[in-house]
């Protein structure tokens, strides 16, 4: 099979759209666990009747349940991909490592597909992935083609990449701003898209807000003939929130194109690659956000991928889109696409009915009664024909129809159509026969682990203090409370990351305190493997452990045998039971709560092996953007930006240079000292206080209040100016 292409599907009539512009394959999300919630998402029954849809035509459907999953709804899973498992569906497209794990349990030979959720940057996890059904990696977007041909040579997976369509600002997966900042969570597919917002920098005046965060819409339709030499096998378009005629619109063009770098690479064409300009001006006026951009194929960032000032089309754009709009409706998705079947009718006096039908390679043959002799006019050929031939509200058309009497034979029109119905229902059983699947065996819940503390009694947390500077270093070090002390990169980040981390490590240990490492929140320069390989190092110098905090440094560590030696960061999302077992099947026992869950949530999980962050600004985005550089130079030298919204909240935003990404951080800290007995009551290994700018005195006053409130257990109230997180609001 050639390269694949891949086109959104947010309701059925999307889907047929698609299918009938040239898709090979659709993703679409049934009633529940999508990253689209707001999509026009099919019923259980409308979504079976389109994957036998999809499949008669020969395409296939991946279903979407690429959202994070709460401890009460894994009961429901396997309920609710059952039926698409028996269906056929060719594949389940997953986020949470939790539905990842089950699905594989219950479902065996279901193949699974990593989403771009997943925030997948290398090939080392994408490895990992396959002990757990996954035949397919789609990974962030923000990975360039070597990076994408190396994942795919060396992970023996199939890669899926999006080449149309919205681009988000920060890693998917990693983005907890409209969760944070409205409820919204986009990990639960009910993202409401600030970044698409106007913001300032500081210093700025408010009529210079510009949409800072909003990335122009991605078309790589030049890049067709490099993506298929890296040996890309899925090409995806974005848009399952748009309207039908967008995404079979976009799908038409991308299949020309397709279709022409695949003949020019197998060497059956000639022609050279060129996109027309007609074609890139349908692409323009379908829809885009101030122009578009290739995306990061070729480049780490860059204020060219930037829709700072978009506007509305004027009277004009509106009247031509609307026009294009009207072709594509009447092309694609007034008239659906039938299967052409010739059809063969036998009908003699005095013998059985019969009706052959043939698809293809696929013949059936349906037979009816008797024959009776005609008492009056016998049947023609011509009569046979017509009545055989009418095969509307079906998904076939008869593209010949051959009548076989002699002459002497009648059947009622009645018995004719029944004729018909049922060699059209055995053809279409037929066909869709080789995807349907029977159900595997119920496998055995798994028995929730034993909680042995009751016996002993808790003892309390300790408290770790997450440091960036060495001012906050200083304070955490001599703070009689502080139990463990992380280094964040910014410490240690430096020509010889293991030399720099072993001298903090050795000052950490001198202190008294247990010692951990914080990776990058994103690591594509081999942070971790050269941290790996200088691990007995940092052993000797007193490493506790490795706060990893993206999926790629997880599985580099694993593979060099230090799982003994991982925290497990709140971005490597455990929001249920099976999540937890996912990471402790590896050998990572100490995991971080998740952000968006609410206390009655978190009660649901076991917590005595997790840290709980009580204090800090929440990271509500990742990106391999840079503010900076897209505003007015790259500086290299880190530190930090402020971001104003029209709301006057300042967001600050760490430059971390040495990996070339971006935290953008809340306005406001969490803190959780005000809420210490529920806190408490979870009964976490250790709750965490992680700084950013906090001076020296500030971070010994929210160390001395976390002593109060968490091991003294007075009564506290924390400053103005903070939240609570979603610690007792959580998400939808």
């Amino acid at each position: 099979m050639g390269t694949e292409l891949l086109a959104p599907a947010g309701s059925v009539e999307m889907l047929k759209g698609v299918i009938a512009a040239g898709a090979d394959a659709v993703y679409i999300g049934g009633s529940r666990f999508s990253a689209r919630a707001y999509a026009d998402n099919p019923d259980e029954e409308e979504l079976l009747q389109a994957i036998d849809y999809a499949h008669l035509r020969g395409a296939k459907v991946y279903l979407a349940v690429n959202t994070l999953l709460k401890e009460g709804e894994m009961r429901d899973l396997a309920g609710f991909v059952g039926p698409y498992y028996e269906a056929g569906v060719d594949a389940v497209l997953v986020q949470d490592f939790g539905v990842l794990r089950r699905l594989h349990r219950i479902f065996p030979e279901l193949p699974l597909h990593a989403s771009t959720q997943m925030a997948v940057t290398g090939p080392e996890f994408a490895s990992f992935l396959k002990h757990y059904g996954v035949t397919r990696v789609v990974p962030a977007r923000e990975l360039s083609l070597p990076e994408l041909h190396a994942l795919r040579e060396r992970s023996g997976l199939e890669v899926e990449t999006f080449i149309h369509g919205a681009l988000c600002y920060c890693y998917s997966g990693q983005c907890l701003f409209s969760s944070i900042l409205g409820g919204r969570s986009g990990n639960r597919g009910r993202c409401a898209q600030p970044c698409r917002l106007p913001y300032r920098l500081e210093g700025w005046k408010e009529k210079d807000a510009k949409e800072l965060l909003s990335l122009r819409d991605l078309n790589a339709l030049a890049l067709l003939p490099e993506l298929l030499a890296a040996g890309v096998d899925s090409l995806k378009i974005e848009g399952r929130m748009k309207q039908p005629e967008y995404a079979a619109g976009v799908t038409s063009v991308y299949r020309k194109y397709l279709d022409l770098a695949a003949a020019i690479k197998e060497g059956r064409s000639q022609s050279p690659y060129r996109v027309e300009r007609k074609d890139q001006k349908v692409l323009s006026a379908l829809y885009n956000r101030q122009g578009f951009t290739d995306g990061y194929f070729h480049r780490q960032n860059g204020p060219e991928m930037m829709a700072f000032d978009r506007k509305s089309p004027d009277e004009a754009g509106r009247k031509t889109r609307s026009a294009l709009y009207e072709e594509l409706h009447a092309r694609y998705l007034e008239q659906e696409p039938l299967l052409q079947v010739s059809c063969t009718v036998s009908l003699f006096a005095g013998e059985e009915a019969r009706m052959t039908l043939t698809y293809r390679e696929t013949s059936v043959t349906a037979e009816g009664p008797a024959v009776p002799e005609a008492s009056g006019a016998p049947l023609t050929e011509e009569r046979i024909r017509s009545q055989f031939s009418r095969m509307g509200g079906t998904d076939f058309t008869a593209e010949a129809v051959t009548a076989e009497t002699d002459g002497r034979a009648f059947l009622p029109a009645g018995a004719m159509n029944a004729l018909r119905r049922a060699g059209i229902s055995a053809l279409r059983e037929k066909l869709l026969a080789p995807y349907h699947r029977i159900l595997p065996a119920p496998v055995p819940e798994e028995e929730p682990a034993r909680d042995e503390d009751t016996k002993g009694g808790y003892q309390g947390p300790e408290l770790a203090a997450q440091v960036r500077t060495e001012e906050q270093f200083r304070t955490a070090c001599a703070h009689p409370a502080v139990h463990m002390v992380i280094l964040c990169p910014a410490l240690w980040e430096g020509a010889d990351p293991v030399s720099s981390a072993s001298g903090m490590l050795e000052k950490t240990v001198k202190c008294g305190k247990k010692a951990v490492l914080a990776l990058p929140r994103i690591d594509r320069n081999g942070t971790a493997e050269l941290l790996a390989h200088g691990a007995d190092e940092l052993i000797r110098a007193g490493l506790s452990a490795f706060l990893v905090r993206n999926t790629e440094d997880l599985a580099v560590l694993l593979e060099h045998g230090l799982s003994e030696r991982i925290f497990a960061d709140a971005g490597l999302y455990t929001w249920n039971r099976e999540a937890e077992r996912f990471l402790k099947e590896a050998g990572i026992r100490r995991q971080t709560a998740p952000l968006e869950l609410n206390s009655r949530e978190l009660r649901a999980l076991d917590h005595r092996e997790r840290d709980l962050v009580v204090y800090g600004r929440i990271p509500l985005m990742v990106s391999a953007g840079c503010i900076r550089k897209h505003t007015s130079s790259c500086r290299k030298n880190g530190g930090y930006t402020r971001l104003i919204d029209r709301k006057k909240a300042v967001f600050p935003v760490e430059h971390r240079c040495r990996w070339c990404y971006s935290v953008l951080y809340n306005s406001l800290p969490l803190d959780l000292s005000g809420d210490a007995e529920e806190v408490l009551r979870l009964r976490p290994a250790s709750l965490r206080l992680s700084f950013t700018e906090e001076d020296g005195q500030k971070t010994r006053l929210c160390l001395d209040r976390a002593e109060r409130a968490f091991c003294q257990k007075e009564a506290v109230l924390p400053p103005k100016g903070c939240t609570k997180g979603h610690f007792h609001r959580g998400v939808e």
